[in-house]
């Protein structure tokens, strides 16, 4: 019987290994690929629940919730088959329950917490006179942002570099103008868990939801109105302080509305 020398035997003990080695790598790149599943939060499931619940003892669809201010159709979908991901939008429980009429907050303590939510009240919408008084300065301005656009519309040729800077200019005006409605109106409906109304949400949640900067002329008025729905938070306690007076003084000046729901 012929024996192999050491020096054989062990060239042999690495060809082996290496002929093993190569083919476990081919068979992990020939493996067929797995996407990542991220674990969803222990309470997402009852979220859910909580979700197709009310949505039957309010009688509503999934159009209807969208059109009462709640999430998009493909979040709602996700929202009740409890895969919403582990790092939902806070957006999304706002909209939640806002259009599913639940009390500030509790959409988020479900799907964090598992505790069921609570039912706010069903309010009203007060429409007050559906009009408002117009300062000068912003009369003008827009009518001559009208001006503007409407020259560069009769001298041609169009600059379109220049038509679309004046059409934002009338555009911000206009928003403006409508601030001073939509403000008003959040005024008149603001109660005393700060909250916007499906309604007001579904027609004004542009203005609403659009962001807000320092630079921008009606910066301070557009936190105002968040602050109406409670949609701010960590206000210096100066400026707070500022816009319980504004509402109070509101309040007083028209005489209609409570002074306790500030």
């Amino acid at each position: 019987m012929d024996l192999d020398s050491p020096a054989d035997h062990v060239r042999k003990v690495v060809e082996c290994g290496n002929r093993d080695l190569g083919e476990s790598v081919a068979a992990f790149v020939a493996a067929p690929r797995v996407n990542l599943v991220y674990m969803q939060p222990e309470y997402a499931g009852f979220l859910a629940a909580c979700v197709r619940e009310r949505r039957r003892e309010l009688n509503l669809s999934l159009d209807d919730v969208i059109a009462a201010g709640g999430p998009t159709r493909r979040t709602l979908v996700r929202v009740e088959a409890a895969t919403l991901g582990p790092t939902p939008k806070p957006v999304t429980f706002r909209r939640l329950d806002t259009s599913l009429d639940w009390h500030s907050g509790s959409a988020a303590k479900a799907y964090w917490r598992g505790e069921k939510p609570q039912t706010a009240q069903r309010r009203t919408l007060d429409p007050g006179t559906a009009s408002v008084a117009v300062p000068a300065a912003m009369a003008l301005a827009l009518f001559d942002s009208q001006i503007g656009l409407n020259k560069l519309l009769d001298h041609g040729p169009l600059d379109e570099q220049a038509l679309r800077a004046a059409a934002g200019d009338l555009n911000s005006h206009l928003g403006r103008l409508l601030g001073l409605y939509l403000t008003d109106l959040l005024e008149r409906n603001r109660g005393a868990e700060a909250s916007v109304l499906p309604l007001v949400e579904h027609a004004f949640g542009p203005l609403l939801n659009e962001p807000a900067h320092p630079q921008d002329p009606d910066y301070e008025d557009r936190l105002y109105r968040r602050w109406l729905i409670g949609r701010t938070c960590d206000l210096p306690a100066d400026l707070a302080g500022k816009f319980c007076a504004r509402l109070r003084q509101a309040r007083e000046d028209t005489g209609e509305w409570p002074l306790s729901a500030s």
